[in-house]
Order: C-alpha cells, then structure tokens, then sequence
C-alpha cells in the first residue's frame, strides 16, 4: 500500500517538472489544506487521495496547454485554497503568481501558506477582482488569467479579461457540462472582445471526473467601465 507522498507522486508523475523538492512541498501543502479545513472551510474534499486528483492533478493540467510554455506572469481569480495558483507556483519557482482572494480567512492562509513553504514568486492580493482590475498596477499586466471553481463563464469574462495583457489568455476551468455557460458567455465575449481559441478535454485518474479548460484569447482592449462594482457581473451578467 501506497504512503501518502507516493500516492501523491504516482497521480502527479506525468508532469515532468516535479522533482523532489517540489513533490515534498507539494505534500506539505495538502497536510495545511487539510489541517486548515477543520476551522476554515476551505475545501469540500478532505480525503487524500481524492484531494491529490481533484485539486492537485486537475490544477496542473494547464500545463498541457501549448501557450503555457510561454507564460511568465499569472493571475488567479478567487483562488480560494490556492487551486491552481499554488500548485503551478510550486512547479514554476521562475515564474511570477498573484493569488487574488476578497475572504479574509482565505487570504491569511494563502499567505500562510506562501510564507512556509517559502514561495517568493506569489503574491496574494486581499482585494474584489471588480477592484483590482480598475488598478493601473493589475489591469491589462497578466499574459494568463485562471480561475477555477467560481463563477460562470460569462462572470468570469468579465472579471479576467481587464486583466489580460492584450492577445493574452483566459483560462476557464470547468467540468463536461459547460456547453450551456458557453452558449450565455457570446454576449461577454462581444463586449469584452475576447475569442475562444482552445477548449481541452482531460480525464481525470481513477475516474475520478472529465473536466475542459477553456482558453479565451484578448483580442482587443477592454471597455474602461469594466468590470462594473464588485457584485454587479455576478447579478447582471453581461
């Protein structure tokens, strides 16, 4: 039988850039997640090895993206317990990671986390990403915008695209079902000027799930009103 860690190593093993350094702190990250869930829900899953697919496989995933390749500088929306933005900054030490998380809760153990497990290339913002966008400092600065989990697709477009550099990436995680957000998301995708360039569809192990990543490329710059005050694309989607 299996420990935790080579559990955790054999489900990771297709990506080629955990070593063993990554894979320990990797490890140590799951143990805080779920340490931290017995206070602050951070997460519904807090069996191990469920955890290890659902949330550190399916994050990774991104990185069979050809674009990845040339990404240096990544925002995460509503990263919650860090999915993807800790694993990928785990993986990719040389590349810079902002963790945007309006909960307070979760942004104190976001930094917690940065801080033990010493990831100087993460910087966790405290703050709406209706509000962060409208900041010279974030707006338009990010070649690839993730998010995972948080909102529909045409929610989300609104939210991530300000925030892309132009031509750069979206990156919509979702699960088989998502062809009816797609098909409410054409209006966004107008306004927004954002194009779906890629959709990649992966199973998960121990079928455990099929999931896609949608890739939204910014084709052209964002109307300066978006995104509308914090709440507002959440309510009124575009």
């Amino acid at each position: 039988m299996k420990t935790e860690k080579e559990y955790l190593e054999a489900i990771l093993q297709p990506f080629s850039e955990l070593d063993a350094k990554k894979s320990s702190q990797i490890h140590s990250y799951l143990k805080l997640v779920l340490a931290a869930n017995q206070k602050t829900n951070l997460t519904a899953i807090t069996d191990w090895n469920e955890a290890v697919v659902k949330h550190f496989y399916d994050s990774l995933a991104i990185t069979r993206w050809p674009y990845w390749r040339e990404a240096t500088k990544i925002v995460d929306l509503g990263a919650g317990a860090g999915f993807p933005g800790l694993p990928l900054a785990i993986l990719y030490p040389h590349r810079s990671f902002y963790l945007i998380e309006a909960s307070k809760k979760k942004a104190a153990f976001l930094t917690f986390v940065k801080d033990r497990l010493s990831l100087n290339n993460t910087v966790v913002l405290n703050e709406r990403a209706e509000t962060i966008a409208h900041q010279s400092t974030y707006r338009e600065q990010f070649e690839v915008v993730t998010a995972r989990a948080v909102a529909t697709v045409a929610v989300l477009l609104e939210l991530a695209i300000p925030l892309c550099q132009p031509y750069g990436y979206f990156i919509a995680y979702k699960g088989r079902n998502y062809q009816e957000e797609m098909d409410r998301a054409q209006n966004a995708m107008q306004i927004l000027g954002a194009a779906l360039t890629d959709e990649i569809h992966y199973e998960l192990p121990n079928a455990l799930g099929e999931r896609t990543l949608l890739a939204f490329q910014k084709r052209q710059n964002s109307p300066s009103k978006y995104p509308r005050r914090p709440g507002i694309p959440a309510k009124r989607p575009l």
